[in-house]
């Protein structure tokens, strides 16, 4: 238990050394300015300048990034592939409640044509059960996110279609049946919420035709065997478990480290960590096929 104890206080100093530094080093907008177009380019260049940026800066950034990939000039495929990965690494690099607006200017900036391909990408790292969330921190994560992007979607052209994608982006990821209601209280205009109500049926079951059209755009095209190739989807990771309560690396330093008072969450024989044992039947590591073995020291693998 001490040493346990030990190595938690060392961890808990060494994330919170790093916090620090990170937020000692800050571009300035004219800086970060100039590293939109390679950033949207390459992960860890965006990675690195998004860390910099001070949060006041951070949702112009996503917007200016991804008019970036909209002047693209490449094939569909490249194009929204990149936006999902530009939107999953900005969302990832927000922290704390600067990430619901992160995200609601995902959904506020990106081409309507191509919501459907991001926001069911979005979805799959929101799911509840994926990021371990009781129906109540969901809901706060879901509500808080719908309440600034419905804000936030009325200074765009079709309000009431973003706002439908930001909603199926977290009901596809529950069995909730109050969220739904909740979501569409938040969008405020009676309009808006009775065409959002309307949307919302068939584009849960995959059905964007009527969102697509009120927007006046026609289906995106896709290869989707080369989408995924360029999106790193065997990859996936949570995007919203660290905003269930707490600070974003206190409850990175919980999930990580520890499960209860009494251990670490990483098993000590399995997988990798497992020994190779003699008696009372030699086994190797776990997946290693072994030979017949008779110890030198006991006979028949009994030890002395």
């Amino acid at each position: 238990m001490k040493k346990l104890t030990s190595i938690c206080v060392i961890a808990a100093c060494i994330f919170s050394c790093l916090g620090l530094l990170a937020q000692g080093v800050e571009l300035k907008r004219s800086q970060w300015l100039k590293k939109i177009g390679e950033s949207v380019m390459d992960a860890k260049v965006l990675n690195d300048t998004f860390a910099q940026i001070p949060d006041s800066d951070k949702v112009e950034f996503v917007e200016r990034a991804m008019k970036a990939v909209s002047r693209m000039p490449v094939e569909p495929e490249k194009k929204a592939a990149t936006f999902v990965n530009v939107a999953v690494d900005c969302i990832q690099g927000a922290r704390g409640d600067i990430r619901y607006d992160v995200i609601a200017e995902v959904f506020a900036t990106v081409p309507v044509v191509f919501l459907p391909v991001v926001t069911e990408e979005l979805s799959k790292r929101f799911n509840q059960e994926f990021n371990k969330l009781s129906d109540e921190d969901y809901e706060k994560i879901a509500t808080s996110v719908m309440r600034i992007a419905a804000e936030r979607n009325t200074r765009t052209a079709d309000p009431a279609v973003r706002d439908t994608f930001v909603a199926l982006a977290f009901l596809r990821g529950t069995d909730n049946t109050r969220l739904e209601a909740k979501l569409l209280g938040l969008i405020g205009d009676e309009r808006t919420e009775r065409l959002v109500a309307g949307w919302l049926p068939a584009a849960l079951n995959g059905d964007y035709a009527a969102l697509l059209a009120a927007a006046d755009v026609e289906p995106l095209k896709i290869n989707v065997r080369e989408f995924q190739r360029q999106t790193g989807h065997s990859n996936i990771e949570g995007l919203v478990s660290t905003l269930r309560s707490g600070s974003a690396m206190e409850q990175l330093f919980v999930d990580t480290w520890v499960t209860d008072t009494t251990g670490f969450n990483e098993p000590t024989d399995f997988g990798v960590n497992r020994t190779p044992r003699y008696y009372p039947v030699p086994t190797g590591y776990q997946n290693q096929k072994i030979s017949v073995i008779r110890c030198p020291w006991c006979s028949p693998c009994k030890i002395k």
